[in-house]
């Protein structure tokens, strides 16, 4: 879809919103796993003036928290997801439900990964409604980005219009964005590449270290995931994630991805290794097994020198 037509439907999208004939429970793009999440295309939830929450949105809300509470048990995610979002289907947007929806939402397609026979419809569908709770929260909590964005404004200047405190919103918008075009293909992703650089490099500025310089090390996903012709680089997807870490070393997530991405792609043992390793002393025991893991993977992962293929944008000997 063109740019404009989507510009256009935004532009729709929103007045439909301001004037009520679109709840914020369907704001969500028609389908499910083709659904495709746009930062400029969908900036629906714009503000709506302070009102104290009804009764039935407390009651939806403290059941979400208390499900959330209990995420590791069967249902309870779901649960919560649910909840989160029917109380978010009542004027004025709640941001703070939305965002927590999102989190569930990345939460469950990350733990669900490919395993079932489901698991790229699954991912997208999940990613794609992730994408769109979190669009409708910094649409709520920044009305004059939002406007913008339905008006056809383009990008650079909506995201100049967001600030400190839609941060984390926008990082799950292109988190999840990201992850719903990888369930697709390639070319989703090469699509929306640009917008997920501007979108994850505002998010580096306003809050470098939010989700363990989660934007850094989206950032160095992107860049080892793209094609050389479409800007993929693994140096520069190497100095993300080596940003990422100066500013939270500690990060087990980070360093595993690192290793998984431009470890592998690059053929570079040693620094699949050393991340690997001091990953794998984290005291979070899933992540720590997952850096095991791909440690008893490494013969596996890497071939004789002779028979490594050279990786375009990689590093040179």
């Amino acid at each position: 879809m063109r740019r404009a037509g989507l510009l256009a439907a935004a532009a729709l999208c929103a007045a439909a919103c301001a004037s009520g004939r679109k709840s914020a429970g369907t704001a969500r793009p028609a389908g499910t796993a083709t659904a495709a999440p746009s930062a400029t295309s969908k900036a629906t939830g714009t503000a709506s003036p302070p009102a104290k929450p009804s009764a039935s949105r407390r009651e939806l809300l403290a059941r979400a928290a208390d499900a959330w509470d209990r995420r590791d048990e069967p249902g309870s995610l779901d649960e919560a997801i649910r909840l989160w979002e029917e109380a978010a289907s009542q004027p004025p947007v709640p941001a703070e439900a939305l965002i927590s929806a999102a989190r569930a939402r990345r939460l469950r397609f990350e733990r669900a990964g490919l395993a079932s026979p489901d698991g790229l419809h699954e991912t997208a569908r999940d990613a794609s409604a992730c994408a769109d709770d979190a669009r409708r929260a910094w649409g709520a909590i920044e009305p004059d980005a939002a406007a913008a964005a339905a008006a056809g404004q383009p990008l650079g200047d909506v995201l100049a219009r967001i600030g400190g405190r839609a941060a984390e919103p926008l990082y799950l918008e292109a988190l999840c964005t990201a992850a719903w075009a990888r369930a697709q293909g390639f070319t989703p992703l090469i699509e929306r590449r640009g917008d997920l650089k501007q979108m994850l490099s505002r998010v580096v500025h306003l809050a470098p270290d939010l989700d363990e310089a989660g934007a850094e090390r989206e950032l160095g996903k992107l860049y080892s995931a793209l094609p050389a012709y479409a800007g993929g680089d693994l140096r520069e997807a190497r100095a993300h994630f080596e940003a990422a870490l100066v500013r939270v070393p500690s990060s087990a997530r980070t360093r595993i991805v690192f290793a998984r991405t431009v470890g592998v792609k690059a053929q570079d043992r040693a620094l699949f290794e050393a991340q690997l390793q001091t990953a794998s002393g984290t005291s979070d025991a899933e992540l720590a097994s997952e850096a095991k893991e791909l440690l008893a993977r490494e013969d596996e992962l890497f071939g004789p020198a002779e028979a490594a293929q050279p990786i375009p944008g990689g590093p040179t000997k």
